[in-house]
C-alpha cells in the first residue's frame, strides 16, 4: 500500500495494511475513521491526520505520533503506553480513560479545558486511567 496523502485511508484499508505488516503510516490522512480496537503498537504515525477519528479502546504502545492530529477524536480507553505525542494536537480530544504511562507529552497541546492536565500528567506518571487517579 503506497503512502498518499491524496486521498483519506478507510479503516478497511488501515486493517489491511496491519495485516501485512505494514508499520509506517507516517504522514496519512485518517480523518473521520472508526478505528475503535485497532493495535497500532509499535506504529509509525508521525504527522498521520486523525481529527475526528473513533480510536476508542486502540492500541498505541510504543508508537510514534510525533506531530499527529488527534484533534477532537475518541481516544477514550486507548492505550498510549512508553508512546511519543511529541507536538501532537491533542485538543478536543476525549482522553477520558485512557492510559499514558510514560508517553511523551512535550509540547504536545493537551485537552485541558476537558480534563484537568493533573489528570494526564497522573497518568503519564503512574499508568492510572485518565480522569480516574
Amino acid at each position: 500500500m503506497a503512502k498518499d496523502k491524496t486521498f483519506t485511508l478507510t479503516r478497511k484499508e488501515v486493517l489491511e495494511g496491519l495485516a501485512e505488516g505494514r508499520k509506517d503510516f507516517k504522514e496519512c490522512d485518517i480523518r473521520k475513521a472508526n478505528l475503535i480496537k485497532i493495535d497500532f503498537s509499535t506504529c509509525d504515525l508521525s504527522g498521520c491526520n486523525f481529527s475526528y477519528s473513533n480510536l476508542k479502546d486502540a492500541n498505541f504502545t510504543d508508537a510514534i505520533l510525533n506531530g499527529a492530529s488527534l484533534w477532537n477524536a475518541n481516544l477514550e480507553g486507548a492505550n498510549f503506553t512508553n508512546a511519543s505525542l511529541e507536538d501532537a494536537d491533542l485538543d478536543y480530544a476525549k482522553l477520558r480513560g485512557a492510559i499514558l504511562l510514560n508517553a511523551n507529552l512535550r509540547r504536545a497541546h493537551l485537552p485541558t479545558e476537558l480534563i484537568p492536565r493533573d489528570d494526564i500528567m497522573a497518568s503519564v506518571e503512574t499508568g492510572c486511567k485518565v480522569g480516574q487517579h
